[in-house]
């Protein structure tokens, strides 16, 4: 008898918020040339480090989006990528669009996740991002369970010791650790509306 494969969803590790995304996304001026890319990966091939303020942020551009042929990923209304986890089946299309590798497949049983992935320092990531992880610690100071780290410079929870207590979501000074389900963060709103539109 063939083992039945245990079912996996995709969860995007940004949370939007960097300041370069509005102005990739609307083909604004900067440095006197106008920003214009195919796709994600041609924008992040193309961006000079001194020009991307978050190098490790989601473009937006929504080449996960045209991977996805569930139409299970979206852009939302913060530029973000986000997955529709009802539609996603664990394909790990999106998760290979991604030319920054900012979406990875995990057990839909996992609901509490850290959306960034952020190795700046924290005073860099703030003036960087509105959203992004400035690696205070909060978080693994109150976790129970010990299940969350901090690694380069942001929040790592590893799934296996992680109870979903929320903890860590309630607590988290700028809304980096989500809860998927909406319980526990107050982060999760956005996330909510952007649902009910579609």
């Amino acid at each position: 008898m063939a083992q039945k494969r245990k079912k996996k969803t995709a969860v995007v590790q940004c949370a939007g918020g960097c300041r370069l995304v509005s102005a990739v996304q609307e083909g604004k001026e900067t440095d006197s040339k106008k920003l214009q890319y195919r796709d994600c990966a041609d924008a992040a091939l193309k961006l000079s480090e001194d020009l991307s303020l978050c190098r490790w942020g989601c473009l937006g551009l929504g080449s996960c989006v045209e991977a996805c042929r569930l139409n299970a990923v979206f852009i939302n209304s913060s530029g973000t990528a986000e997955v529709d986890r009802s539609r996603c089946v664990g394909c790990g299309l999106c998760v290979k669009a991604c030319p920054r590798h900012l979406i990875r497949l995990t057990g839909p049983e996992y609901c509490i996740y850290p959306a960034c992935v952020s190795e700046a320092s924290g005073p860099e990531t703030r003036k960087e991002c509105a959203v992004g992880c400035i690696a205070c610690g909060i978080c693994v100071k109150n976790c129970p369970v010990n299940a969350i780290r901090l690694e380069e410079n942001h929040a790592v929870i590893d799934e296996e010791k992680c109870i979903s207590c929320g903890m860590c979501a309630v607590k988290c000074p700028r809304g980096v650790i989500r809860d998927y389900d909406g319980i526990f963060a107050a982060g999760s709103s956005l996330e909510k509306s952007d649902r009910r539109r579609r």
